[in-house]
């Protein structure tokens, strides 16, 4: 109830702003943003960029060098004063962008979450990877890879990104199942920095001589902790699963330093969140949440899914980036 209580007082908002805004023909513009430069952004871009260039909207992708926090918050407020139609925003902090995303909803501009949800914002709906669900198959490809037994380090980009707590969590609670599995302690944070990571790997392996395995977070923990297994002469003796599909992903696992993968669909998220906002703007916040799916809670989630990609299956995999026009110089 108050769910719809808030669609509902969104919806006159809507109203308000639109009253106000005059009645002169604008251009439709909507902002999406993402967390940080790099090649899983990138693929988000494009499906934003497609999206846009199907509905002949204008789309502005915004992505900080790296997580942070403050220019999030400032991008949100300043697509506010230029009048953005809607946006599409995944948080770095869920709890430090519910004030921006609140303002934008006051002000009758939607938004909607992609990749890290806000879920105590008034956002409207969520777009990504169900990441305690991915997080657990992560788990669970770890524990038949070690045969139930080993020590496992995680790396992550982030100790408070909603998606990574929930993708630890859920591999944590997948390998519970197999006492023998032990996680290294401290977890291995670099925020975002890829040297850093590099050198958090490197340290782990000097610590833990007997380290089975990493288990990466973010996009590029896996191919950090493979450099340094690799550097280290540990090629097939230090396993090591991901997250996302990078080129350099791709390599790694034909050469055998990345075991498996936990492929998201950022893809959609990006091509997904624009359509959804502009069906907002174009048809209404009422007739789009009726043809979206909903929880028992009665919030609006839609989940992309994920694929496990091991070197057995590259070539399906392959075949659906080419597909959706996402560019690799990976050869089979």
């Amino acid at each position: 109830m108050y769910r719809i209580l808030k669609v509902l007082l969104f919806v006159i908002a809507v109203v308000i702003f639109s009253l106000s805004s005059g009645c002169g023909k604008e251009e439709t513009h909507y902002g999406v943003l993402g967390k940080s430069v790099g090649p899983y952004w990138n693929v988000v871009r494009k499906g934003a960029e497609d999206a846009g260039k199907e509905l002949g909207v204008k789309v502005t992708v915004f992505m900080p060098q790296k997580e942070d926090i403050p220019q999030q918050i400032e991008t949100v407020e300043t697509w506010i004063s230029m009048g953005f139609k809607g946006m599409v925003v995944a948080p770095s902090d869920p709890e430090a962008l519910v004030s921006p995303v609140n303002s934008a909803m006051e002000k009758g501009i939607p938004i909607i979450t992609i990749d890290t949800d806000s879920p105590n914002s008034e956002r409207i709906c969520y777009i990504g990877t169900d990441n305690y669900t991915a997080g657990w198959a992560a788990g669970k490809e770890m524990a038949e890879i070690l045969n139930g037994k080993g020590k496992v380090a995680i790396a992550t980009g982030s100790l408070t990104a909603m998606n990574s707590l929930q993708r630890m969590r859920g591999f944590e609670d997948a390998i519970k199942e197999y006492p023998e599995i032990v996680i290294v302690k401290p977890i291995l944070c670099d925020n975002e920095e890829t040297s850093k990571a590099v050198e958090l790997a490197e340290t782990a392996l000097l610590n833990n001589p007997d380290l089975n395995a990493f288990f990466g977070v973010y996009a590029f923990n896996g191919p950090s902790a493979a450099k340094a297994v690799k550097a280290a002469g540990k090629k097939g003796e230090v396993h090591i699963v991901s997250f996302d599909v990078t080129d350099e992903h791709l390599y790694l696992i034909d050469e055998g330093l990345i075991d498996a993968t936990i492929a998201q669909k950022q893809y959609l998220m990006g091509y997904e969140g624009v359509k959804i906002i502009h069906s907002m703007s174009k048809n209404g916040i009422g007739e789009t949440l009726d043809s979206l799916p909903k929880n028992e809670e009665g919030d609006y989630i839609i989940d992309t899914g994920v694929d496990v990609v091991r070197k057995e299956n590259l070539e399906e995999y392959l075949k659906l980036m080419d597909k959706w026009g996402v560019k690799h110089t990976f050869k089979l």
